[in-house]
């Protein structure tokens, strides 16, 4: 089994350290259905029970790892490559992998707040409306850890992560995940990132995951 991953941070002006100072880490508390190449009639059989969904549900859009989708003037998110758009509304988007067993929720807001911990702390207490996630019982919340930024969208960047039970069309699904938020007190905005994966979703979900954080900065 592979820990999860906190989300780095890289900037422009910094040189940026190798990770995020690492929150507690969560074990998974599944078994894996099995690592590498998984032949594809057992994994999509398996969907429909290991399907991440979110409280919105419309067709998937295929993009390429081209395609950019803005989110705020100036603030847009790259999708990381085989990641598709589930939904999306003004100042949002989640995204999910292949067989949606990993999803990245991304909302831009106005924040006239100037500490990131302090938007990541009331966003999670108000995580109901601000999220479309479904997330429930979350628990093991790490202790948050913060770092400047020096991009041009965000100067701080707060993270923890987390243990809860995700929405799947079979019912409530043990996921994985961590909570950021990005923080800009010029521009007051902030943006709030949630990625959650089950135990079914691959390695590369942690890497896709920053990829995509990375590029909204």
């Amino acid at each position: 089994m592979h820990d999860l991953s906190t989300p780095r941070a890289t900037t422009a002006s910094v040189p940026p350290p190798s990770r995020t100072p690492v929150p507690t880490q969560h074990t998974r508390r599944w078994g894996w259905v099995g690592r590498g190449v998984r032949p594809v009639a057992i994994a999509a059989a398996a969907t429909a029970a290991i399907a991440l969904t979110t409280a919105i549900n419309r067709p998937a859009v295929t993009l390429t790892a081209a395609d950019g989708i803005e989110l705020a003037s100036g603030i847009s998110v790259t999708p990381a490559p085989g990641w598709t758009v589930g939904n999306q509304g003004p100042g949002w988007v989640t995204l999910h992998n292949a067989f949606s067993t990993a999803l990245v929720e991304i909302r831009v807001k106005p924040s006239n707040w100037t500490d990131a911990i302090a938007v990541l702390q009331g966003d999670i207490s108000n995580l109901s409306n601000v999220s479309t996630t479904g997330l429930t019982n979350v628990r093991d919340v790490s202790a948050p850890t913060a770092i400047p930024l020096g991009s041009g969208n965000f100067q701080q960047q707060a993270t923890v992560s987390f243990n809860a039970d995700g929405s799947s069309r079979s019912g409530p699904l043990p996921v994985v995940g961590w909570f950021t938020e990005l923080l800009n007190t010029s521009t007051h905005q902030s943006a709030f990132v949630v990625l959650e994966q089950n135990g079914d979703a691959p390695i590369r979900a942690d890497g896709d995951a920053q990829a995509m954080l990375d590029s909204l900065q």
